[in-house]
């Protein structure tokens, strides 16, 4: 690794650093409060729902991330995977789109309030965009010019890891969510009262968790699941490059109801799995090694 690029690394831990010392000059608490209204929850099921649920989601574990700490642990994780690896440009890539992500997402919270004060305002709606690019500050201004540095100091290297077909599986988990999101609806009388994600709706709905747990179960356990047919990629064994197996496929499909389930420490051990395929040379999840699986292309 040449100076310029451990400079680069070690220029962008302070932004990264940065991030999380402003999260912390925050009161957290529940994000979302509910107020003296009686038109709070509004029936009905449509897209700006879904994508309201998803962003719930989204920015309760992004802004977990920053709290404690993931854009620093990220970029000092990249700086030792090119160090100790040689493989600097995958490590850049894999450290930027996550910072990246996290800039993106903690913003974007479904949870702002109309002017009225009774109402929320809707998701994907002009007045929505306009006060998620007002909420962008300095601390989403960092993890982006972090993200930078790690690009810059990476720009020269090639890589030595097959990168694999990790933003295939980002966007057929979305899918996935979706479909299970709209699944939980038809037992819930609308999108209304997961208005702020799966997640959230456990948190007040402790004894639904077995509800989610048994249905997410049955439905990764196939492997090929609606958001996979439609990116073409499956599950296969790590050893064999085929079907894994019931009990592969079992102990992999066990890994995410069962997370999202547990309090408290459940979405920690989310991001750990996660984060996992940052280091992972054929960025598999945690989950994937314990299972023995990868995902692949599906070319057929």
């Amino acid at each position: 690794m040449s100076r310029l690029a451990r400079l680069a690394w070690a220029s962008a831990l302070a932004p990264a650093a940065y991030s999380t010392w402003s999260a912390w000059q925050v009161e957290y608490g529940s994000s979302y409060a509910a107020l003296d209204c009686g038109r709070w929850f509004e029936g009905g099921f449509d897209s700006t729902r879904l994508a309201s649920a998803l962003l719930g989601d989204a920015y309760g574990i992004a802004d977990l991330a920053v709290v404690w700490g993931v854009p620093s642990l990220l970029v000092l994780t990249g700086f030792l995977m090119s160090a100790v690896t040689g493989n600097e440009a995958v490590a850049g890539r894999r450290v930027a789109g996550l910072l990246v992500l996290l800039a993106m997402v903690r913003p974007a919270a479904p949870s702002y309030v109309a002017e009225d004060g009774c109402s929320m305002i809707p998701v994907l709606s002009g007045e929505w965009f306009a006060t998620v690019a007002r909420a962008y500050g300095p601390a989403e201004s960092a993890l982006l010019l972090s993200a930078l540095l790690a690009l810059l100091a990476t720009r020269t290297a090639r890589d030595t890891w097959p990168s694999g077909p990790t933003g295939r599986r980002a966007v057929a988990f979305i899918f996935d969510y979706w479909v299970f999101v709209a699944f939980l609806s038809l037992f819930e009388g609308g999108l209304s009262s997961l208005d702020y994600g799966l997640l959230n709706w456990l948190g007040v709905n402790a004894p639904a968790s077995l509800f989610v747990a048994v249905p997410a179960f049955f439905y990764a356990l196939t492997g090929r699941t609606f958001g996979k047919r439609l990116m073409r990629i499956r599950v296969v064994s790590a050893d064999t490059g085929h079907w894994p197996g019931w009990r592969r496929a079992a102990i992999r499909a066990l890994g995410f109801p069962v997370l999202v389930c547990v309090p408290q420490y459940g979405l920690v051990l989310l991001l750990v799995d996660v984060l996992w395929s940052v280091v992972d040379p054929a960025a598999r999840t945690l989950h994937d090694r314990l299972a023995g699986t990868r995902v692949v292309r599906d070319l057929l």
